[in-house]
């Protein structure tokens, strides 16, 4: 014979332990960040540039046109002369930069939308007691092999309204639980302190900088010379090292907001021990 019991209600499931192999949260879904007043504070003792010099070139070239005009004939040539590039060098040393021993700044208020996040899973999770409340079991059929009773036939048999006062349950066991999308809704991290962090030196390499400003002609007239003298300019800054000293930087920020947040999870290796079930109502029994 097969038992059939087509729906169970359980008033109250008290678990005495609950214990979830792993857990997978994600991708996780937020539909805004929204960042309050976010203040980063730096100090230092400035910062220095080594060995700074500047190096200014000049290439110059220069165009001549000499006309003559004498009776019965003319004389008129020209051409271009290089002058060459002509350099000179200012090295100022080591120059210390003003301004940034003290740094701060403000961001009032910062939105990003649309943002992804990952989280690694959880392993050994280990949620303790729990009661579980209105639970509903529906087409439960015992034992799945059925079973006889020597010297008892029975064609059929319906009973209704049965109450079982309390029942326990040692363990129940899920090998795996995966959930639809669990929106989240709206979360809020208030007044966040960053942990203070400082760096002895920052040190950069070389850097090296190039300037190519517009060209210059100096137009002289001579009558029957012509003369125009070209120079073309350029500069080159050169540094050894870029070293920021003793720095050190703390940030605060008044609030974060994560609007619209939405999270599938997943449970591996579901255990629930010491089940103790105070009341379960079943509506009717069939015995088949």
């Amino acid at each position: 014979m097969l038992t059939t019991i087509s729906e169970a209600d359980i008033k109250k499931l008290a678990i005495g332990d609950i214990s979830v192999g792993q857990l997978g949260i994600g991708p996780i879904r937020i539909g805004q960040l929204v960042v309050d007043n976010f203040e980063l504070n730096a100090e230092g003792d400035g910062a220095l540039l080594r060995n700074f010099r500047l190096t200014i070139n000049y290439a110059m070239s220069l165009d001549w046109h000499f006309h003559v005009a004498v009776p019965g004939a003319a004389i008129d040539d020209g051409g271009t002369v290089d002058l060459g590039i002509q350099n000179f060098q200012v090295g100022f040393g080591d120059v210390k930069l003003p301004g940034l021993e003290n740094l701060k700044i403000n961001v009032a208020n910062l939105k990003a939308d649309t943002l992804a996040a990952a989280v690694a899973p959880v392993a050994s999770l280990k949620l303790g007691t729990a009661v579980a409340e209105d639970v509903k079991i529906q087409n439960v059929i015992l034992p799945t092999q059925g079973f006889t009773i020597a010297g008892l036939g029975l064609g059929g048999l319906k009973i209704g309204g049965v109450g079982v006062p309390a029942a326990t349950l040692d363990s129940f066991a899920i090998g795996r639980l995966t959930g639809d999308a669990v929106p989240l809704g709206d979360m809020t991290l208030p007044n966040l302190a960053l942990p203070g962090a400082s760096v002895a030196d920052i040190v950069s390499q070389g850097v090296d900088v190039n300037a190519v400003p517009r060209p210059k002609a100096f137009h002289i007239d001579l009558g029957c010379l012509d003369l125009v003298i070209k120079i073309a300019p350029s500069a080159e800054a050169h540094i050894d090292q870029l070293l920021i000293r003793n720095s050190s930087a703390n940030a605060s920020i008044g609030k974060i907001e994560l609007h619209n947040v939405v999270a599938p999870y997943e449970l591996l290796n579901l255990t629930l021990a010491h089940l103790g079930i105070e009341t379960i109502s079943v509506p009717q029994v069939s015995v088949a």
